[in-house]
């Protein structure tokens, strides 16, 4: 092969790199997507169905002290 041959050869390869970068970028940014949308449902569940050991509502005020018999 001489020189010309390679550029072309390269220059071919360089091209077929970025339309495969491109592609996986675009997969990516849909994987993320995907993974936000996961992360709602689980989020979602969570409200629905707390597991948590904390009471069920949370922004309930604290209840009052309770008055001592003396």
């Amino acid at each position: 092969m001489d020189a010309s041959s390679l550029k072309v050869e390269f220059e071919k390869q360089i091209k077929d790199a970025d339309v495969k970068i491109t592609a996986a970028e675009k997969q990516l940014d849909q994987l993320k997507e995907y993974k936000t949308k996961l992360l709602g449902g689980l989020e979602t569940i969570e409200l629905l169905n707390p597991t948590s050991a904390a009471p069920e509502t949370q922004d309930a005020p604290p209840a009052p002290p309770e008055a001592s018999a003396e």
